[in-house]
């Protein structure tokens, strides 16, 4: 999979919370994004990473404070990144080796994104259908 991870994250939107936000305003501004993380960045700069789950885990079944409970107490630090020249095949080897669900994607040192499970999915299926596609039509001899 030689896509790179820069293909598919070009034109979304990268949503991202502040370390002082506190966990409800975080899962209201959530609501409705179809994305299952955020980036959680101050002055610029990418300090964690905010998932559902660490809202479930950690204010739902841990008995936090939704109101009083910073994303900062409850993000993970310090998230493993990857580059948005990498390929797919590089950012889903991550994801499985360290058994996480989004990565945030940088560009040197600056945030340009988040890659989840899911887009890897679609769009390494979106490349292998394709590449079928091209086989079948050298094999067979048919126009592409």
């Amino acid at each position: 999979m030689t896509v790179s991870i820069s293909s598919v994250i070009e034109g979304r939107i990268l949503y991202t919370v502040p370390s002082n936000a506190t966990a409800r305003q975080a899962a209201q501004y959530l609501e409705g994004k179809e994305v299952g993380a955020v980036a959680v960045v101050d002055d610029g700069d990418l300090v964690g990473i905010l998932s559902e789950r660490d809202l479930v885990q950690r204010i739902i079944a841990g008995g936090g404070d939704a109101d009083t409970t910073k994303v900062a107490d409850i993000m993970t630090r310090d998230p493993i990144t990857v580059q948005a020249s990498n390929t797919l095949s590089d950012a889903l080897d991550e994801l499985r080796d360290r058994k996480f669900r989004h990565l945030p994607v940088m560009e040197g040192d600056t945030l340009v994104g988040m890659i989840s499970v899911r887009d890897l999915f679609a769009a390494m299926k979106t490349e292998l259908e394709v590449d079928l596609h091209e086989r079948e039509a050298f094999i067979f001899g048919m126009p592409q």
